[in-house]
């Protein structure tokens, strides 16, 4: 782990140098050394790859670390104070303490290839020993397997399909693909079916001649014969020689690399008899690689499940105690249906006194005490395999879903933009102009944790992707305690007890929030989790926030709302993501007067019950790609209102939604300026004759996602149908389009984009004829429509909406 967080810091380091190489230009000397130094330290980790158990390189790697976020830490500061003669000061001091606190050249460290060779010993020793406590665990015996074994065995027996194919158990680790792969390989009705049937245990460290060795000895080969058989290619053609002609059953169990399946299938025949390979993985690619004919996704264990295995491992046949109950079924659950996590809770009771008082406790303290448990660090190393393996890319994507509260529900799309600002999807990845967008590399990134089994989807968007995300709290764990031990992290209740020292901050507190303290920290992101709570003087929080997190790129205040004028905030020029609350209109504009200065921010999400009017400057922030307004709770909103509109009439009731949460005014725009080139989103902004003629200028020429509004006007008819015949046709990228309250609309098919996939209409009552024009969109696939219904015959014909594979209707 160490290594790869040095690595990111080391990439970061080297990107903040390029892209502030302009305000850099007056210290272009010691920026060269910085560069030749990143250059050593790079170096030195490649070359120290395998030998991280070795405590001096893991002491080095820790330091390369250090002074990496050191190192990182000047220059930032130094940009925020340019213009002030004590930042050059800070640099070059740097620059001449960095030598006395170590030196990277491999001479100056005497480090050479072979000095830690006398330590792989103990790593293969630890390797031997993780695989044979996994399998101990993986096997113990797990409740709630009937209907999964009943189901892989259906498809094992199948009948009228002769040629060789492959079954696959897709799970988390931990989840009992092992024992149930074994009740499986055990059945009676599959040992008759499958005359010769063979278990090959395969891992992530596959070794293949282990592996073959142990095929051939369950194929009946004698130790003796196997004694000649040193040769790998030897080894497999004698595989391959014993199963000709028999009807088999091979089971391949925990693969994780697709190399694995390319050098073992040649060694099973495929003769057209019926024999069938059953394989168990973490990652659904194994699946779609293998070309598996069925895959079978190994559930959670439900609450009763969970209770039972719970008492089979603490009581064995006896019957748990009545006074009990209660507190051992919360144990049961606190697992969330892993039957890993519940074998080794259940073997820890199992050694304490049977009480209410004792089982009280350890209910209320469970990860403390599992923590203490040698057996549960076993079996966190057992799910740390899965992080292990991981690319490095996907390294601190996973380790960043640890700040998120237990059992939270992680907005997606909202997940990927604080990756994208986190720096762990570099612009340099996306490549030529007809590559993919960060965005669609950071749902890319999300897809693999997915396919891993490291992360569940809670829920899914209309177009098939995952919408809302959770981690399971073993996982979580895991997160927390890697990011903490390598400083990428820390989860806390109050920012005092941070002491600083990561570069990430989670703030989960209860109840109100208050910060009394002044901290000057280096870290890079806070993100608060927790009540809603008013911050209505600086002293509440906004003042230690503003001193204490100056090299900020990430603030992420959730329900915390500002009652007042966030100063300060125009110096965090580092934010590439902020979210907040502002209470009145007034503290909202001088949050956007505020951002004016933040060249760097990417992404803002800005929530005020009024409406607002966006300022000229904030367009000349090069940078912008997202911009969320009023958005929060628009769409809990609008469920509300809609009983209302129900039973109103369609006017009143228009005037009722757009005066319920206020949308963004651009009357401030000052069209013809430079165009805003990065803008993707851009959410809740108020139709009108302004908005029409930005859009026409094509001052945002990249803009896929569009939330428009009606607006409240003194006129007995809004023009909205000529604003959008006039504005929509422009942009040509649009993917997404959401109008609300908006009931007029162009009829001729060549006012919308032929660019757009989905379209959601709310709170309008519809001409029919807009339904005919809407088939014509040659790529919709997603269409929403909800309100006060449709107005009129609708004529739709063989031919319309030639790819839609979405409708929703709702009013």
């Amino acid at each position: 782990m160490i290594d790869s967080v040095a690595n990111f810091a080391l990439d970061n380091l080297s990107r903040l140098l390029v892209s502030e190489v302009t305000l850099l230009s007056s210290v272009k000397d010691q920026i060269r050394s910085l560069n030749d130094e990143l250059k050593f330290m790079n170096i030195f980790i490649k070359s120290s790859e395998g030998k991280r158990e070795d405590p001096f390189v893991k002491e080095v790697v820790n330091q390369i670390r250090n002074v990496a976020y050191q190192a990182e830490d000047v220059v930032d500061t130094y940009v925020v104070n340019v213009n002030n003669q004590r930042s050059r000061n800070m640099l070059g001091k740097f620059f001449h303490s960095k030598d006395h606190v170590m030196m990277f050249h491999e001479s100056k460290y005497g480090i050479q290839q072979g000095d830690f060779e006398s330590h792989n010993g103990n790593k293969e020793f630890a390797k031997d020993s993780l695989i044979a406590r996994r399998k101990d665990v993986e096997e113990e015996e797990i409740v709630g397997l009937v209907h999964d074994s009943d189901e892989v065995i259906n498809h094992l027996a199948r009948r009228g399909d002769s040629s060789r194919r492959v079954i696959c158990i897709l799970g988390m680790g931990g989840l009992g693909k092992t024992t149930l792969a074994r009740k499986i390989y055990n059945n009676k009705k599959i040992k008759s079916i499958f005359p010769c049937h063979v278990w090959g245990f395969v891992s992530n460290d596959y070794r293949a001649q282990e592996l073959l060795l142990s095929l051939l000895k369950l194929l009946g080969l004698s130790s003796e014969e196997c004694k000649d058989l040193t040769d790998k290619e030897k080894m497999k053609r004698k595989v391959r020689e014993c199963m000709s002609g028999k009807k088999y059953l091979v089971v391949l169990d925990d693969i994780w690399n697709i190399q694995v399946w390319d050098e073992l299938q040649e060694v099973f025949p495929d003769e057209n008899n019926g024999s069938r390979i059953l394989i168990t993985t973490r990652i659904a690619d194994i699946s779609h690689y293998t070309r598996a004919t069925f895959t079978y996704r190994l559930p959670f264990l439900d609450e009763s499940q969970s209770w039972e295995l719970f008492c089979k491992k603490v009581f064995g046949k006896e019957k748990c105690p009545h006074e009990l109950e209660l507190p051992g079924k919360e144990m049961a659950n606190a697992c969330k249906g892993l039957p890993l996590a519940i074998i080794v809770l259940a073997g820890m009771v199992a050694k304490k006194e049977r009480s209410p008082r004792e089982w009280l406790k350890i209910k209320n303290h469970v990860s403390w005490y599992l923590v203490q448990e040698e057996e549960y660090r076993i079996e966190t190393n057992i799910l740390k395999l899965s992080y292990d393996d991981l690319p490095q890319t996907l390294k601190p994507c996973f380790l960043y879903l640890g700040v998120y509260p237990e059992d939270y529900e992680i907005n997606v799309r909202r997940l990927c933009q604080l990756w994208i600002a986190e720096g762990f999807i570099q612009r340099k990845e996306v490549g030529p102009s007809n590559s993919p967008e960060v965005e669609d590399i950071a749902d890319m990134y999300l897809d693999k944790l997915v396919e891993r089994s490291l992360v569940q989807v809670a829920s899914r968007r209309t177009d098939g992707g995952v919408k809302t995300c959770r981690v399971h709290d073993l996982l979580r764990d895991l997160c927390i305690s890697e990011s903490r031990e390598n400083k990428f992290m820390e989860v806390c209740t109050n920012l005092d007890a941070i002491k600083c020292n990561s570069r990430r901050m989670s703030l989960q507190y209860r109840g109100e929030l208050r910060l009394t303290e002044d901290t000057q920290s280096s870290a890079r992101s806070l993100l608060l989790f927790g009540e809603s709570t008013f911050w209505e003087n600086e002293s509440e929080g906004w003042k230690q926030i503003k001193n204490g997190f100056k090299l900020a790129r990430v603030l992420d205040m959730n329900q915390v709302r500002l009652c007042l004028s966030p100063r300060g905030l125009t110096t965090l020029i580092h934010l590439r993501f902020l979210k907040v609350t502002a209470s009145s209109r007034r503290i909202g504009d001088d949050v956007l007067a505020s951002i004016c200065n933040l060249w760097n921010l990417e992404t803002l999400y800005l929530w005020i019950k009024d409406s607002i009017t966006l300022p000229n400057k904030i367009w000349k922030l090069k940078s912008l790609r997202h911009v969320y307004l009023n958005c929060d709770d628009i769409f809990r909103e609008m469920t509300q209102v809609e009983s209302i509109m129900q039973r109103m009439k369609m006017e009143e009731a228009s005037k009722i939604f757009k005066g319920w949460s206020g949308g963004a005014s651009m009357s401030k725009m000052k069209i013809g300026e430079t165009k805003v080139e990065n803008l993707q989103t851009l959410h809740n902004i108020c139709l009108n004759a302004r908005t029409a003629s930005v859009l026409k200028k094509g001052m945002f020429p990249n803009l896929t996602k569009l939330t428009l509004r009606g607006e409240v006007t003194e006129l007995p008819e809004a023009p909205e149908k000529e604003f959008l015949e006039n504005s929509l046709w422009c942009l040509n990228k649009l993917r997404t389009l959401k109008l609300l309250g908006i009931s007029k609309l162009p009829l001729d098919r060549d006012a919308y984009p032929t660019s757009l996939t989905k379209i959601t209409i709310s709170f309008g009552q519809l001409d029919a004829r807009i339904i005919k024009t809407l088939g014509q969109l040659a790529n919709l696939q997603i269409l929403k429509l909800g309100g006060r219904g449709i107005y009129g015959d609708v004529d739709c014909v063989a031919g319309d909406f030639p790819q839609l594979r979405v409708l929703q209707v709702w009013g």
